[in-house]
């Protein structure tokens, strides 16, 4: 195990998921502010997922050539560019591109900064210290919406934007710098279907890829229409969405535990995580109360622990035996932002027909059909 540079990487990755994850209490709320509707928001939404579809496995081979450290600086200066679009941007143009960018940034940091922490250690030992890094991360996801939605409340509501760029501005002064040696960019590099060819190839990777569109898809219900229930129809400041990110992300710092599992059958606690996630994000649609909210999300979080940790555990295993892991993460990170994609733009009208409590119904009777399903694939 290369010990310094897994301490690098993941000092790295907590500093900018903390960063980023500052914004995530108000950016839906700040978004609709300047005049869009649900259908309209969820559509601005659409467009990270799609650009992550096409952007990621490029992304993952491209890390694999030319180095994780000049990905990871590519991708927190890309980050400004975005979070200064969302500063000042007004029209629908701006906030497309802002999303557009920061899809490619974040996807292009998280990526190469997980395959560092991967390549750092040995197959024996990658889920007990891949889980032990991630559940570092967590402490800047958990800490970051707490706080950013306290800057919002205290001072104003772009003040999160305001830290997040200067907390990465000095992010990038710690980067290690490394010069790119030149390499040309091969046509298989840019070959999105072959890719995907190639990772459905695996039995146990097409069950992943099941699992992935499934647990994606319930991005927009987390990501946009929690943070509007709780400001718009509860009535609550944003504080009070960075207190239920806190709450659903929790337990990601016991990730090192379930590290271990991962270590012994990581298809096992892949599916038992995703079950757990999807029961208790259906019992969501029933909370009526915030202090109950809070609770099934704690619950909620347990299970997307547990998957989270053992299926980068699963899919690096296998890329480490190929030599291909940043393709393989890019290629599943593309597939499972299809069900993103779909997800964003159906959720809106779910919400205007329906109700947010559909939404999470339908989402939570979602993952546990994928679990199913994929359960024979995932089985050895």
């Amino acid at each position: 195990m290369h010990l310094s540079e897994y301490t690098k990487a993941t000092g790295i990755n907590v500093t900018f998921i903390f960063a980023i994850s500052m914004l995530s209490p108000v950016l839906a709320p700040y978004i609709k502010s300047l005049g869009f509707d649900n259908i309209q928001l969820s559509l601005i939404f659409a467009v990270m997922p799609f650009m992550i579809i096409f952007s990621s496995p490029i992304i993952g081979r491209i890390s694999d050539n030319i180095g994780r450290k000049n990905v990871i600086l590519a991708g927190v200066l890309a980050e400004i560019v975005a979070i200064c679009l969302y500063m000042f941007g007004t029209g629908s143009a701006a906030i497309i591109i802002a999303r557009a960018i920061d899809a490619v940034a974040a996807t292009a940091v998280s990526m190469a900064a997980l395959a560092k922490i991967e390549d750092c250690v040995n197959d024996k030992t990658r889920g007990r210290y891949a889980g032990a890094s991630l559940s570092i991360e967590y402490i800047g996801r958990l800490a970051g919406p707490v706080i950013g939605g306290l800057l919002a409340d205290m001072i104003f509501v772009q003040a999160p934007f305001l830290a997040a760029i200067l907390i990465l501005a000095g992010l990038i002064l710690f980067i290690p710098k490394k010069k790119i040696a030149r390499k040309d960019i091969q046509k298989k590099e840019l070959d999105l279907a072959g890719a995907i060819r190639t990772f459905l190839s695996y039995r146990e990777l097409r069950g992943m890829a099941i699992l992935g569109i499934v647990m994606h898809a319930t991005f927009p219900a987390i990501m946009i229409f929690l943070p509007l229930l709780i400001t718009e129809s509860m009535g609550l400041s944003y504080v009070y969405v960075g207190y239920a990110y806190f709450a659903i992300g929790a337990t990601h710092i016991l990730q090192f535990v379930f590290g271990r599992w991962s270590d012994r059958k990581a298809y096992r606690t892949v599916l038992a995580g995703t079950f757990i996630s999807g029961v208790f994000l259906a019992l969501l649609s029933q909370a009526a109360a915030y202090p109950l909210i809070l609770a099934i999300l704690f619950l909620k979080g347990i299970g997307n622990s547990m998957w989270n940790v053992s299926a980068w555990t699963l899919m690096s295993n296998i890329g480490e035996r190929t030599k291909t892991e940043g393709e393989i993460i890019g290629t599943y990170i593309s597939i499972a932002k299809i069900g993103s994609l779909i997800s964003f733009i159906a959720s809106g009208f779910i919400v205007e027909i329906y109700d947010i409590s559909t939404l999470f119904m339908l989402n939570g009777a979602l993952i546990i059909i994928g679990t199913i399903i994929a359960y024979p694939l995932m089985k050895k």
